[in-house]
């Protein structure tokens, strides 16, 4: 299968936050979210969220999704469930609108582009929002980190792998706590003069 498999659109005039999924947005699960059922947003996702909005920002969540190369479940599953964690950061905040799900299918077996570490999927959502053409480039981990495409660009998650696909499109990173998610992050993303986290990909 290829991927990453995409869910909706949108137009990036400012910077984007790419935001990973489980333990950022939502609250993960031993194994996985299978279920819509199963999903819970993390309180105060959406109106973090809503606050990035109205500072400009578009969102695009980033998710490792292995299951559905598993066989586990399929894609028509994974969109229900981001139909889910659609309805319940809108329902905690109406501006708490994604723009773009970029979801990678492949296990590490795979040796796809877009599983991150890799970071084909910031690659095809910066594309797709801004409406450009690049293409993943040979990433050297043990050099300095790449120029940004926007100095704000961000990218928000709870492990090592999302810190390496940020630190890979030279965007700001941020690490959270899986239980805090984005909330404990909001107000240093929003500072335009907080770099974010160090990230060595050496050491990950």
């Amino acid at each position: 299968m290829d991927g990453p498999i995409i869910d909706g659109n949108g137009r990036a005039t400012g910077p984007i936050a790419f935001i990973d999924r489980d333990g950022v947005l939502n609250y993960g699960r031993n194994g996985y979210v299978n279920h819509p059922e199963e999903l819970k947003i993390i309180p105060g996702s959406g109106s973090a969220i809503a606050r990035l909005r109205a500072k400009g920002y578009a969102i695009c969540v980033v998710t490792n999704q292995s299951p559905i190369m598993r066989k586990l479940w399929t894609v028509e599953r994974l969109h229900s469930i981001h139909q889910e964690l659609r309805r319940q950061l809108l329902a905690e905040d109406e501006n708490a609108i994604i723009d773009l799900i970029m979801t990678c299918p492949h296990r590490n077996r795979d040796r796809c582009g877009c599983r991150k570490p890799w970071p084909g999927m910031l690659v095809k959502g910066n594309n797709i929002l801004r409406n450009e053409n690049k293409v993943n480039g040979r990433i050297d981990w043990a050099g300095p980190k790449p120029d940004s495409w926007n100095p704000l660009d961000a990218m928000i998650g709870d492990r090592k792998s999302d810190m390496g696909a940020g630190w890979a499109v030279g965007a700001r990173t941020f690490e959270v706590s899986d239980r805090l998610g984005l909330p404990q992050v909001i107000d240093r993303v929003l500072d335009e003069n907080d770099t974010g986290d160090f990230y060595d990909p050496m050491r990950w």
